[in-house]
């Protein structure tokens, strides 16, 4: 991040924050659904006791990055001149 802005920064910290939040919650909420599964179900979806966490916070993290990447793609438009041109 050469040339941000000390409040960039803080947002991009606070957003990193935010994120690892939303991961360990994801792995909280796969190991309580994983308890509930038996050893069949998690077979018939591609997974075993092992990997089922992992693949589900890979998962939120790729969502996450993909959110990200989209949303510091993006142009604010002001409404009022949209078809201006």
């Amino acid at each position: 991040m050469l040339g941000a802005t000390p409040n960039t920064r803080k947002i991009v910290m606070f957003r990193n924050f935010f994120n690892a939040l939303i991961v360990a919650r994801q792995a909280t909420a796969a190991r309580q659904v994983m308890d509930c599964m038996s050893d069949r179900q998690l077979n018939d979806l591609g997974y075993d006791r092992s990997t089922f966490v992992a693949a589900q916070m890979a998962i939120m993290v790729a969502e996450l990055a993909a959110k990200d990447e989209a949303t510091q793609n993006s142009v604010p438009v002001n409404a009022n001149l949209v078809g201006a041109l």
